[in-house]
């Protein structure tokens, strides 16, 4: 059961099954969007790959947000208070891919620098950081209601239907974790 008082309230209580982990859950995605979800490199250097163009980046929002009580367990968070990141990434305009980073407030205080990236791409900074630990990705088909399906479709100004394909991993910057979320939108092209 999700502790309530670490909900937005306008959060829905929602199954925490969702998120599998491994590559079984993906049967149901489409081929093409498999090797998105699977991608152990940089979504940057894929999308710019695909698009011919240097990828976009635009951040969308930046503030104080609070962790459910599953997150606050994945990330080993003695306080559910953290910082919430959210990044669309995309070309010509276009927005392919909606990111969330969730980092805890005992991360936060050990790598104040996190709350300074602006429009600089989280996945590029990670990269050229020694001794950095990375969870394996889980995977979900997340419904439309979903609170982070919900927030992908407002960031795009998609209209929600259906369900989106999302990954998850938390990564450990010397003992102090974060967890990036991501949403692929009906804009990439797979």
């Amino acid at each position: 059961m999700k502790n309530l008082s670490a909900l937005t309230l306008s959060e829905p209580l929602l199954p925490l099954e969702l998120w599998a982990p491994g590559t079984e859950v993906l049967r149901t995605a489409t081929p093409g969007l498999r090797p998105w979800l699977t991608e152990p490199g940089l979504l940057t250097e894929r999308i710019a790959a695909a698009a011919g163009v240097p990828a976009g980046l635009r951040l969308v929002e930046q503030r104080l947000g609070f962790l459910t009580a599953e997150q606050q367990a994945l990330l080993a968070a003695p306080a559910a208070s953290c910082l919430v990141r959210e990044v669309l990434l995309g070309a010509r305009e276009r927005p392919w891919v909606f990111a969330q980073t969730l980092v805890p407030d005992l991360t936060l205080e050990d790598h104040p620098w996190l709350a300074e990236l602006g429009e600089a791409s989280l996945g590029t900074t990670l990269a050229q950081l020694r001794g950095l630990e990375r969870a394996p990705f889980e995977f979900a088909p997340l419904p439309a209601a979903h609170p982070l399906a919900a927030r992908a479709f407002a960031a795009a100004a998609a209209i929600a239907s259906g369900s989106l394909w999302a990954r998850r991993s938390w990564f450990a910057l010397r003992g102090r974790r974060l967890l990036v979320q991501e949403v692929f939108l009906p804009e990439l092209p797979c």
